[in-house]
């Protein structure tokens, strides 16, 4: 491996790469906590608004959440 000097992130960038992250954080977590809450009577469930085939659309959203957290929070 070569040795690199290491250079420094500019400080706008590295604000918006943590503001991508939680609000990538933050959609992954509102899908998982619907999923949770949708066991209890009076809250729809997923399969009660997508239905089962449609369980791709939140499954996508939460996955691409994941995906902007994951490069928000990385650390060169």
């Amino acid at each position: 491996m070569r040795n690199r000097k290491h250079t420094r992130e500019p400080v706008g960038l590295k604000f918006f790469r943590r503001v991508v992250g939680m609000a990538g954080c933050t959609i992954a977590a509102f899908f998982f906590a619907w999923l949770l809450l949708g066991a209890v009577p009076g809250i729809p469930g997923m399969i009660d608004v997508f239905g089962m085939t449609g369980m791709r659309t939140p499954a996508s959203i939460t996955i691409a959440g994941l995906l902007l957290a994951a490069i928000g929070f990385f650390e060169p």
